[in-house]
Parts: C-alpha cells; structure tokens; sequence
C-alpha cells in the first residue's frame, strides 16, 4: 500500500497498489499533483527499485520532454504571481488571523452584512438583553492556501457590544465596579 502526503494539510492520503492515487486531497480537497507532493511507498524492496528505476529514467537528459518544462514553468510563474498578490494583499489588512486549517495567513475577503431576518439573538438571564442584536457585520476572512473561510465580528460592531456589556454590568452594580 502506498501512502501520497498533503502538501496543503499534511495528511497521509493512502491508496491500493495498481489504483491511480487520489487527484485531490479527502481532507483538505486540494489538488494534490505537482508542487511539493511526497509518494511514499509501503511494501517490498523490489518495489522501491522499481520506482528508483523510474525516477532515474525521469532524470535522464535524453528523456526531457520540453513542452512538459514549459508548462511546469508556466506554472512555476503563475504560483510566484500568486504568492506575490497574496503578500500585497496581506500587507495592506489591519488584521491578518490565521487559518484554523492550515495556519496560514488569511486574506480579508469582504464583508456580510446580517439583518433582523437571518439573525435570532439570545437574551441571556444574566444580561437581561441580546449580546449581540441585528443589524451587524461580519468580517469574512478565506485562506489562499486551504481556501478555508471564516468570520469575525466587524470591528464597529464589537465596539458595539462592548458597550452593551460595560453599560449592563454597570446598571447591575448600581454604578459601582
């Protein structure tokens, strides 16, 4: 059995001998070929002579197939294009959280705004009122790595509740901290 690393999420993706290995990871769905993919392989000796074999036949000059060496610089050019986007973007954010995922930089994709209809507030014993109530903003951050998305509180609205906090606390206590 023959066991294909993540290079995104670094998980051991295995698959049967003779079985084409998986195109796209089951845990992270990235694509898996190409850049900085590891094959290891699980079983006899004669098998890892037979794979030496072939990376050798691979490396051999007279064997270079020069359109696949454009292609793969095309792409080696587009990744670098990408990856220099993604650090002039992360450079102009305030706030760069990191993924859950793959702890990777998240990029700022926007903002969504909630409304009265698509929000249900909770009105805490405690409180007396909602923590939060409608309308607000939520902050929706995705990875460029994983392409994991999550949200966050708009900075305006945590202000908000905030003060919604500070100001029912102080009327529990009378005015006293």
């Amino acid at each position: 059995m023959a066991v294909t690393i993540c290079p995104w999420c670094q998980s051991e993706v295995p698959h049967e001998e003779g079985e084409e290995p998986e195109k796209f990871c089951p845990v992270c769905d990235n694509e898996m070929d190409g850049y900085r993919t590891l094959r290891v392989n699980v079983g006899s000796e004669e098998e890892e002579e037979e794979q030496e074999e072939e990376e050798a036949e691979e490396n051999d000059d007279s064997a270079i197939d020069w359109n696949s060496d454009v292609a793969m610089s095309e792409k080696d050019e587009a990744l670098l294009r990408f990856e220099e986007t993604v650090a002039e973007i992360l450079d102009e954010q305030d706030l760069a959280p990191e993924c859950p995922q793959c702890r990777e930089y998240m990029l700022e994709a926007g903002e969504q705004l909630i409304s009265g209809e698509q929000f249900r507030p909770r009105i805490p014993e405690a409180l007396g009122q909602a923590v939060l109530e409608a309308p607000f903003a939520l902050t929706v951050y995705m990875c460029p790595s994983c392409f994991t998305v999550q949200t966050t509180l708009a900075e305006n609205d945590r202000h908000h509740v905030a003060r919604r906090l500070s100001e029912a606390s102080t009327r529990r206590t009378g005015g006293h901290p």
